[in-house]
């Protein structure tokens, strides 16, 4: 074999080996994908119980519909209002949401069911005083500024099923 032959055979080993780790590396999530949305669940849950207000509300649309109950009035509708009513929650309990299923809405929204647990401390031997589950809880989710954001959520059981079915999920 002549140097011009090793060259060759060396730069061709040389590529192969400095593109694996590129095409072993997972894709990037891209906007607005079922990756993407789950992620910022994710993101939402961890942020409440880090106790973070702040960046519990940077993932909810400034219009978002955030309530425990049949809000008829629309008296937890905003942000302001959502803060008010919530923020001591935020601050003081933790939060488990388990997905049970998603669905792609059009217009690039989605709708989510969850199972959601209150964990109310003091927290003894690993356990929590008390916890609340509310399921089914329901959630509408859409893109703002590249990522997903919440712009309504309900726990009351009643008002999550209808809109649940207005969105084509099943209970």
């Amino acid at each position: 074999m002549n140097k011009r032959q090793l060259l060759s055979i060396a730069a061709a080993v040389m590529l192969a080996v400095h593109s694996l780790p590129a095409a072993a590396q997972p894709k990037a999530t891209k906007t607005g994908s079922e990756a993407a949305l789950r992620d910022a669940i994710v993101q939402f849950e961890a942020a409440w119980n880090r106790h973070d207000v702040k960046a519990w509300l940077a993932l909810m649309t400034e219009d978002v519909w955030f309530t425990q109950t049949m809000d008829y009035y629309e008296r937890m509708k905003g942000k302001p209002a959502v803060k008010t009513t919530f923020e001591y929650d935020v601050k003081s309990t933790d939060l488990k949401w388990e997905i049970k299923q998603l669905r792609m809405l059009e217009g690039g929204n989605a709708g989510v069911e969850l199972r959601q647990v209150g964990l109310i401390p003091p927290k003894t031997d690993g356990k929590y005083k008390r916890e609340d589950v509310s399921d089914p809880s329901y959630s509408r989710w859409r893109v703002e500024g590249g990522k997903w954001k919440l712009y309504f959520f309900t726990s009351n059981k009643g008002w999550a099923l209808a809109e649940m079915k207005k969105d084509g999920l099943s209970p």
